[in-house]
């Protein structure tokens, strides 16, 4: 836990404090020019590169159905959140509490849970979950699937999925590696700075919105993900990770789309810093739910 806190979450904490300061000191900063820049450029680097790094694809339907059953379920736990507490829908909301940190925060966590011989399976979950999250997840933010699918499509998130499964195994220049490596790394940075800068100007309001999301998030991604693992028959170390990846923070790109597409980033701020900042609590209840089940 100890590891977990220094070595990973708190350096997330220290990015959004110093986005907080410049946007106190700074308030005309735009976070809409970082977020599009993000969305455009470092982000497509980031997954073209992280599908690139898949060692297995092993059990790979299994994960996609399982990693589908708790997006739609905790999707749904967050309509029922909306409809007899909020009273009204926030698209932002929606996608706050059903996408997940499965990649920043939950490859480092799953390392240091379970060691090196479950990171195939939290690799894939992850690219899964991003593929989910930039098709279906625009579709929600648009409120239609067909327009949410014409959006999806002229994301170049999608088309860098897509490449990096083509090119899954083919070797590549070292100098064009090594940009494209650059690249994706500066992307949680980016958008950790430009969070806080959000945070900078939100609203108590909205802080509760973030509260009542991370609680869908966390204890609605739990349920769902157990339930998942046990209608497919997933067993042990697979069963284990999908569980505790799909118990994780909100998605830091969860306010990139949300921004791009006008539906209340501060919300999606609010659910990623409260998320993030309540997660060293709920963790030793999520890892005592696991060892009460038996996979």
């Amino acid at each position: 836990m100890g590891e977990l806190l220094l070595n990973v979450i708190f350096p997330l904490y220290l990015l959004i404090a110093l986005g907080y300061l410049f946007g106190k000191k700074w308030p005309f900063l735009e976070t809409k020019t970082i977020s599009t820049i993000v969305l455009y450029v470092f982000a497509p680097a980031l997954i073209f590169n992280s599908f690139r790094e898949l060692r297995s694809l092993e059990d790979i339907a299994l994960i996609s159905a399982a990693a589908l059953f708790v997006f739609f379920g905790v999707y749904l736990l967050s309509l029922a959140a909306e409809k007899l507490l909020l009273r009204e829908r926030d698209a932002a909301f929606e996608l706050s509490s059903t996408v997940m940190n499965a990649g920043y925060l939950g490859i480092p966590l799953i390392y240091l849970t379970f060691g090196k011989d479950a990171l195939p399976v939290a690799l894939t979950f992850m690219v899964v979950m991003a593929f989910y999250h930039f098709t279906i997840g625009v579709a929600i933010l648009n409120r239609s699937w067909l327009l949410g699918l014409k959006e999806a499509l002229k994301l170049p998130l999608v088309y860098a999925l897509i490449l990096s499964f083509l090119l899954k195994g083919v070797s590549l220049p070292q100098g064009f590696e090594r940009m494209v490596k650059l690249t994706g790394d500066s992307t949680m940075p980016l958008m950790l700075v430009s969070i806080g800068i959000s945070l900078s100007r939100i609203d108590l309001s909205k802080v509760k919105l973030g509260i009542l999301s991370s609680l869908v998030r966390f204890f609605g991604g739990t349920a769902v993900s157990l339930l998942a693992v046990k209608f497919l028959g997933i067993e042990g170390l697979t069963a284990r990770v999908i569980v505790v990846q799909s118990s994780l923070p909100s998605a830091i790109l969860n306010f990139v789309l949300c921004e791009r597409f006008n539906r209340s980033p501060d919300v999606a701020a609010s659910s990623i810093f409260v998320s993030t900042l309540l997660f060293p609590l709920y963790l030793p209840v999520l890892i005592y739910l696991i060892r009460l089940m038996d996979f």
